[in-house]
């Protein structure tokens, strides 16, 4: 299967304009953040509108979509240039752009408003610089997977050293899924997932994964179980990319998934969440509750993304200069953009505007400056391109 599948395409490309109003509304929600509105401004329903919508999928399909990607790398190119290309497209911008550019205010934000560090950024700009080098090569911390990939205070950008990990780590299963006797597994899953909702066993592993790694007191962003559960969308879209019944079976399946992302999140969710008092954020130990949970969050999340690729298979299967231009750009506008965001409402928070009002404003002025930012210093400059990851611009 060698066609290029302009629905992912456009799936990237809305997952990046989801990723990026999730950002704008962080200001708002009860939760920790770099930089937090008034106590006021914050909104205690926010999250909860924002996970049913968003947080189930939003980072999965990224993943998903890159396994996609890597099934067509690997028919263009040896495994070995395949890993050169990942150092270049993920690597290059973290260890350059990232480090030494679009970090420090973000950094600078999280330490001043946490109390941490007093004076303006320039000033703290210097020290910065100075701790690099004890920061990344001196971790107390260094485990996998957070710390395979030396890096101080990473941001957003975890996402590309999560992201170059698993295309390194998943690499022999890939390789083993392009033999014979992978292809023969393949076909077995295709036809399974033909039959009606055989299409929802993907979630057979995501739950044990949930159930098996989650409950553990230390857990927190960035462990094996966040890694585990990325390399499982990653290579199931690297599995789905292969064989067009599973394009069929999740068209067939949409409102089958549709159901389970609503359904279990409003119905099951709420129960225990708001009659029950279970805290799903972890570190509460093995439990009845936490196994149901689990099972409910790896359900909702696979049937948001069966539901969501139903969509984008039926409507989405065209390509036109909005999308070329769009995918071209969603890695730049990824990099760029929650710096951005971020600087912008430092200046507007202080207005004490209601919520809803600058959640507008911000991203208003925040996806345009980051358009400007990438038209005027990225896009057509080779030195740049390179350095934000992009391959050279065709003439």
């Amino acid at each position: 299967m060698s066609t290029r599948r302009y629905d992912i395409d456009w799936l990237r490309v809305i997952a990046m304009l989801g990723v990026f109003l999730l950002h704008c509304s962080r200001f708002f929600d009860d939760e920790p953040w770099h930089v937090k509105a008034a106590v006021e401004q914050q909104s205690e329903i926010l999250p909860i509108v924002r996970g049913l919508l968003l947080w189930v999928w939003l980072m999965e399909i990224f993943f998903l979509v890159s396994g996609f990607a890597t099934r067509f790398a690997l028919q263009r190119r040896s495994w070995d240039k395949y890993l050169i290309e990942r150092a270049k497209r993920l690597l290059i911008p973290l260890y350059t752009v990232g480090l030494f550019i679009l970090i420090p205010p973000q950094l600078y934000f999280e330490l001043y408003t946490h109390g941490q560090i007093t004076g303006t950024f320039w000033e703290n700009l210097p020290d910065y610089y100075r701790s690099l080098p004890e920061a990344i090569f001196s971790r107390p911390d260094l485990r996998f997977p957070e710390g395979l990939v030396p890096y101080t205070f990473s941001g957003h950008l975890w996402f590309l050293q999560l992201l170059f990990l698993v295309s390194l780590v998943t690499l022999p299963a890939l390789l083993y899924l392009k033999s014979e006797r992978g292809k023969r597994l393949i076909d077995r899953l295709a036809g399974w997932s033909n039959r009606r909702g055989g299409i929802f066993l993907f979630a057979i592993p995501l739950i044990f994964i949930r159930v098996g790694l989650m409950w553990m007191p230390e857990y927190s962003e960035r462990t094996w179980a966040e890694f585990l559960w990325y390399a499982c969308y990653f290579i199931f879209g690297f599995i789905l990319a292969d064989d067009e019944r599973f394009t069929e079976a999740v068209k067939e399946n949409g409102w089958i998934g549709l159901a389970l992302w609503f359904g279990l999140f409003l119905s099951v969710g709420s129960v225990l969440i708001f009659v029950l008092g279970y805290e799903p954020d972890g570190g509460q130990g093995f439990s009845t509750l936490f196994v149901i949970y689990q099972v409910c969050y790896s359900l909702v999340s696979w049937g948001a993304m069966v539901c969501i690729l139903s969509l984008a298979a039926r409507y989405l299967s065209f390509t036109n200069r909005l999308l070329q231009y769009s995918n071209e750009a969603v890695l730049p506008f990824y990099l760029l953009h929650q710096t951005v965001i971020l600087i912008v409402g430092w200046y507007i928070l202080p207005r004490g505007a209601d919520a809803l009002a600058s959640i507008l404003i911000i991203a208003l002025i925040s996806f345009p400056s980051i358009l400007l930012l990438y038209e005027i210093f990225i896009r057509h400059i080779p030195f740049m391109r390179f350095l934000f990851g992009m391959a050279p611009q065709k003439k």
